[in-house]
């Protein structure tokens, strides 16, 4: 799922709350970060902009 529908839905749904000017940024980096730096994360990026969930381990 692309970055900015993450953000909508995590927006409507009441799980983000955001003052800033570009949530959909903050969500992206955040993301980016925690799929780059944490072993353990439970994204994947499958292509540019676009994030899901691991699968379960083998």
């Amino acid at each position: 799922m692309h970055y900015t529908d993450i953000t909508e839905i995590a927006l409507e749904s009441g799980y983000l709350v955001s003052r800033g000017r570009t949530p959909h940024n903050t969500m992206r980096a955040r993301l980016s970060v925690d799929v780059r730096d944490n072993p353990e994360s439970p994204f994947v990026q499958t292509a540019p902009g676009v994030y899901g969930l691991q699968g379960p381990a083998p």
